[in-house]
């Protein structure tokens, strides 16, 4: 998921980058973070950049960020919107945008978890749960379920299933930003769907089909952490 803060208070900007990264290690899921200290410095970058869900300070010098928020409702319905206040009684405006939900400074871990939880939700319900592969005749629709691994070679990458093998000419990165969070990348060349690892072990994975994949050295932590938490509920 990519989230934006517009956020005028360095220290509340940061406090909230950093409990949406943790938040995302807890529930395996990539989280890429980007702030803005104003509404104008978001407008800016916007153009090139797509965000799921934003939070936005409400009081803001020159544009609020009610005044952001109608803004970015002229063309897009779907990003979803939290915004940040110090008073309460702002938080009727966010009817008139659709807004997600609010947080009232300071912050707090207890009220903004439940609103990752439920951004998440709708995010995942908003993806399908499948990736289109060509079959020879045509496309088909592929569950990520059905994927043990990933392997990538000279920007074809090739996915594995029980019997079949697809390839499509994604690139690691463009594959990482379509897949859930229990895909991880556990080589240079691999990328692995964690529900299908038997046993892992320091050097390689074992998978349910019996095939085994190499583990980078520098991937080893976070595969490891991916996977403690995958299987801890976490």
């Amino acid at each position: 998921m990519r989230f934006a803060i517009c956020e005028d208070d360095p220290t509340m900007q940061q406090q909230l980058a950093d409990a949406i990264a943790d938040w995302a290690k807890s529930r395996i899921i990539q989280a890429d973070v980007l702030c803005y200290p104003s509404a104008e410095t978001f407008i800016i970058a916007w153009p090139e950049l797509s965000f799921d869900l934003a939070f936005l300070d409400i009081q803001m010098q020159n544009m609020t960020g009610i005044d952001l928020a109608e803004y970015i409702r002229k063309t897009d319905q779907n990003m979803m919107i939290v915004f940040v206040t110090s008073h309460s009684q702002y938080v009727f405006d966010g009817y008139n945008v659709n807004a997600l939900n609010y947080l009232v400074k300071p912050l707090s871990h207890a009220k903004l978890l439940p609103i990752l939880d439920k951004a998440l939700m709708i995010w995942r319900s908003q993806k399908d749960a499948v990736i289109l592969v060509s079959n020879g005749n045509g496309q088909q629709k592929l569950p990520f379920d059905d994927i043990y691994y990933i392997s990538m070679f000279s920007h074809i990458a090739s996915i594995q299933t029980e019997k079949d093998v697809y390839e499509l000419r994604k690139t690691a990165q463009e594959l990482s930003d379509m897949l859930p969070g229990y895909f991880v990348r556990c080589h240079r060349s691999y990328i692995v769907n964690l529900f299908k690892v038997k046993c892992m072990y320091k050097e390689f994975l074992l998978l349910s089909n019996g095939r085994t994949l190499p583990i980078s050295r520098n991937k080893s932590k976070e595969v490891n952490d991916a996977f403690i938490r995958l299987h801890m509920g976490r």
